[in-house]
Order: C-alpha cells, then structure tokens, then sequence
C-alpha cells in the first residue's frame, strides 16, 4: 500500500482555477454559489471534502476548468466563506493566487430587502451596499441607508 502523505486524491489540473484552504463542509456553500450562475452551469468541477489539511485539520477544495473567474462570483464566495484562496493554474503551476476577503463596498450583488428602498422598484440601479461592521456582518445600503446583517440579504444574480 503507498504512503498516504504522498497521494493526490484530486489530480492536478493543466489550466483552471483551484479555490482552495476551504473550511471542512463550506465547499458545498461555495459549489452552489458557483451552479447559481448561469454561465457556470457547464464548466467542468472536481470537488472534494475533507482532506487533510496542516492549516485546518480538514479541509475542502474545488477545481474548476475555466480560465477566468468572474469578480462578481469571487465577491460573492467572499462574503460566504471569507479567507479562502483562490489559484490560477497554466501549465500546471500557480501563476497567480489570492486569499479572498469581503470588500468594503458591495456592488450590484445583494437585494435591498427595505420595500421602500429605489432597488426595489427601478431595478435597472446598481444595489450598493457599504460594510459598517465586518466582524458582526453589518453592511448599509447605500440608497435607503438601512442596515442589514449579511445573512438576512438574497443575493441578486443575473446572467
């Protein structure tokens, strides 16, 4: 039998984007984010959950077979599983990597859930929504200046 430490349960990709360093279980939160996009719905996903991992004991990892990740999905992950990273691979190797982090102004991503907020009823206008607390997952928008916490706001996609 080989030595566990050297064996590659997900084999490397020769082009894509690997989000890696995902918490144990948040990679099907990531997963589905990435299927709510239309232009995602065909690209090609190996994922895998709970692998070992120095940094977190367990870990979870995707592989995506796609040249370039649309900013407004790596924004979206960002705001669900903040401090994970994302590679770009060429020829197998990592030729760009960033660790992910909520911005401070969130564009044209989350719905207004005021009902009298202008999103709401001339939905051509960008939503805008400002962080006012990163730690307890505040954020403001910036049309009716009401605050929400992050997880009461749906998401707004388009395709």
């Amino acid at each position: 039998m080989s030595d566990k430490k050297n064996l590659l349960y997900i084999p490397k990709i020769e082009n894509g984007i690997v989000i890696d360093h995902i918490p144990s279980g948040e990679g099907i939160k990531i997963l589905e984010i990435i299927h709510s996009y239309p232009q995602m719905k065909d690209v090609v996903i190996t994922f895998g959950l709970n692998y070992l991992s120095t940094k977190f004991g367990s870990k979870d990892m995707l592989k995506l077979q796609i040249d370039f990740l649309d900013p407004k999905i790596i924004q979206h992950v960002s705001l669900v599983v903040p401090g994970v990273t994302i590679k770009s691979i060429k020829n197998y190797e990592v030729y760009k990597k960033i660790v992910i982090q909520p911005p401070d102004v969130i564009s044209n991503l989350l719905e207004c859930r005021n009902p009298k907020c202008i999103t709401r009823s001339e939905r051509h206008l960008e939503t805008v929504f400002v962080v006012v607390d990163k730690q307890h997952k505040k954020v403001k928008c910036n049309y009716c200046e009401r605050v929400f916490n992050l997880n009461e706001l749906e998401t707004r996609i388009q395709p």
